[in-house]
């Protein structure tokens, strides 16, 4: 950019130069608006009888996808016997209307005693919405 012989920019460059600066923050605005939410992580732990689940949260986006939760963790049998055909059901409740968004089950089979599973998997949401990750087992 050249200056006048005034030392200041011409009314043409200050005004181009003014419009990058405001394109730049509106769209800084909008990324951070669309991905407000966008960044939360929940650590649980789920206890029920002999099993125990330990699982984190994280509310995530991607192009691809927009906004989802993935959940990852561990399935621990803190028993003597060994729990036949575990599975992991986990389910993306709005936190406004307590509707269920996605549900995923996982198997994680036989755990044996004193031994634990790892898993992970994701749940797809809305990025405008608050969400939690309700946890239970099953066989």
């Amino acid at each position: 950019m050249q200056k006048n012989g005034q030392g200041t920019l011409p009314t043409m460059e200050r005004e181009k130069e003014s419009m990058k600066a405001t394109a730049v923050v509106i769209a800084f605005l909008i990324a951070l608006a669309f991905c407000a939410g966008c960044t939360g992580t929940t650590v649980r732990e789920s206890p029920q009888g002999d099993l125990r689940a330990h699982y984190e949260s994280t509310e995530r986006w991607s192009p691809a996808i927009g906004c989802y939760d993935q959940v990852s963790g561990y399935a621990y049998n803190a028993g003597i016997m060994p729990a036949d055909n575990v599975v992991l059901h986990f389910n993306l409740v709005n936190t406004r209307t307590g509707t269920i968004r996605d549900s995923k089950s996982v198997f994680a089979g036989l755990i044996g005693p004193k031994d634990s599973r790892t898993y992970e998997t994701v749940l797809d949401g809305e990025c405008m919405e608050d969400y939690r990750v309700d946890f239970s087992f099953g066989k």
